[in-house]
């Protein structure tokens, strides 16, 4: 689903001591950081995202939008490899966006499979399962097998892998059994989702 310029102004304008100006702002730079990060300029995606959030900030913005912001500067800089500065914006972003729109709502799953990417990625497993954890059950509830099929069985897989990593092989092959389940019922569809890794544009050390 396109997210459209004024969907993305009316996260940062809800509030009540917000101030117009900076928050307008806010929406443009998001909306620029959006754009690019489509493109896969997670660069230029990173420079807007954090102007976002400074105006967010002193704008006054509602959680929402600074919860927005700090998601998207936070996957930016994770999939630059700027891990440390990564780590406390995606932890920040969950923990606000819980108490915007409760533990298991959709934009919350977001938040969740996020980290749990973050930390799998690069073999943080223990950490990994704390998401992935909460997440598989909530997406379930959202009944992402008829619309996503593939990739909640991907997530699936991914989940088992850690679990299998930390010693957890009986609970791990009952999520690796329905990951094969799902692509069995699908067979022929593909992901619409298939997630950035973390990783991958590390420079050689």
């Amino acid at each position: 689903m396109k997210i459209t310029h004024a969907a993305i102004l009316c996260t940062f304008l809800v509030g009540g001591c917000a101030n117009p100006i900076n928050l307008k702002t806010a929406s443009i730079y998001y909306d620029s950081a959006m754009q690019a990060e489509s493109r896969g300029d997670f660069i230029f995606a990173e420079r807007q995202y954090g102007r976002a959030l400074i105006n967010a900030r002193l704008g006054h913005a509602p959680e929402a939008g600074i919860s927005a912001s700090m998601y998207g500067l936070g996957r930016m800089k994770g999939y630059l490899c700027k891990f440390e500065e990564a780590e406390p914006l995606l932890l920040e972003a969950l923990k606000l966006e819980e108490t915007v729109s409760g533990p298991e709502g959709g934009i919350i799953t977001k938040r969740l499979f996020e980290l749990a990417r973050f930390y799998s990625d690069r073999g943080y497993y223990p950490e990994s399962i704390r998401y992935f954890a909460r997440g598989i059950p909530t997406v379930t509830k959202l009944d992402i097998e008829s619309s996503d099929p593939i990739a909640f069985a991907d997530a699936l897989d991914e989940y088992s892998i850690a679990l299998e990593r930390t010693g957890k092989s009986g609970e791990a092959q009952k999520f690796k059994t329905q990951a094969t389940e799902l692509r069995a019922k699908n067979a022929g569809r593909r992901a619409i989702f298939v997630p950035v890794r973390y990783g991958q544009r590390c420079p050689p050390k």
